[in-house]
């Protein structure tokens, strides 16, 4: 009797989000690359998104809506709902989210314009400027609790402009959270496409955009990655360079909520695709394989707390 109630009392105290698997994917102009005249692998993207099995995911990067929600639809049986924003900034690049119907509900979603012009004290039109916040709330079933889930695409380019313009951003999307805690909001989880061009050599800007993640009250689960994404390196030479992009930020409490193991260890983001396979190194444009080719030159993150 006394084992049986040791027991029990050790599964009530493993929270109820344990094994959560989240994720963040740029699936590179779904479903057709205009620039490059590529259409998405859709078998691949599959491939890739059924060997994450996440339970939640942000996207980026989707500009046939209605198609890629059939896509998910179809090729995962239903399993997940779709929440994507009305508007993509001036290349149409929609965002937001892929969850699990049978952990999560969502209770609103809402396209925060607030980025797509950081720069100007009016907004213009839904598709102009840059990509908005992508804002929701979920409720998570297996504990009733509600978590506020953002996903993101900042501004790119590795110019003085463009850094400084995704600075301003990321000093919005500070706003957006404080305002939710406010609210007494305390689970968050903040994916995406971050576009930190600068992060990768670790200078001031790197600094900078950790106090960022700092005084929000986050922890960055992709902080100690090598990369996330690979680019042309701004040098004619047919290689390609890796380049640190993508993050994944969890408040504190969302972290409380993980398995007793990843309590008491730093939970970690991984890379897939051809970031693992290559190990983050230079390489030669034709040795990316379909994943860079067809798909996306991001890599998806993931994460199970």
């Amino acid at each position: 009797m006394r084992n049986l109630l040791l027991l029990a009392l050790f599964i009530l105290s493993i929270p109820a989000w344990a094994g959560l698997k989240i994720a963040s994917y740029n699936i590179r102009n779904f479903d057709y690359d205009q620039r490059a005249n590529i259409p998405t692998d859709k078998n691949f993207l599959y491939d890739t998104i059924r060997q994450i099995n996440p339970d939640f995911m942000a996207v980026q990067e989707i500009r046939e809506t209605e198609k890629f929600e059939q896509f998910i639809k179809l090729r995962f049986n239903n399993r997940y709902g779709i929440a994507l924003t009305d508007c993509g900034g001036a290349h149409g690049q929609k965002l937001g989210f892929v969850y699990d119907k049978t952990k999560f509900s969502i209770l609103s979603f809402k396209d925060d314009l607030r980025t797509s012009f950081p720069n100007k004290q009016a907004q213009r039109g839904c598709n102009e400027g840059s990509r908005p916040l992508a804002v929701g709330k979920f409720l998570v079933k297996a504990t009733g609790e509600t978590m506020i889930a953002i996903s993101l695409h900042l501004k790119s380019g590795g110019r003085p402009k463009s850094i400084q313009k995704r600075f301003k951003q990321l000093g919005i999307l500070g706003k957006v959270v404080a305002e939710h805690k406010a609210q007494g909001f305390e689970n968050f989880v903040i994916m995406g496409d971050f576009n930190s061009t600068e992060y990768i050599f670790k200078g001031k800007n790197h600094n900078k955009f950790k106090m960022h993640v700092t005084k929000m009250g986050m922890q960055d689960l992709a902080a100690d990655l090598p990369c996330t994404a690979y680019w042309w390196g701004g040098l004619d030479d047919r290689k390609q360079h890796p380049s640190m992009l993508d993050h994944m930020l969890v408040s504190d409490k969302f972290l409380n909520n993980a398995s007793v193991t990843q309590a008491k260890t730093k939970a970690r983001a991984t890379t897939t695709t051809h970031c693992k396979e290559l190990s983050c190194k230079v390489t030669w444009e034709g040795d990316l394989g379909t994943s860079f080719d067809s798909v996306s030159d991001h890599c998806p993150l993931q994460s199970e707390i």
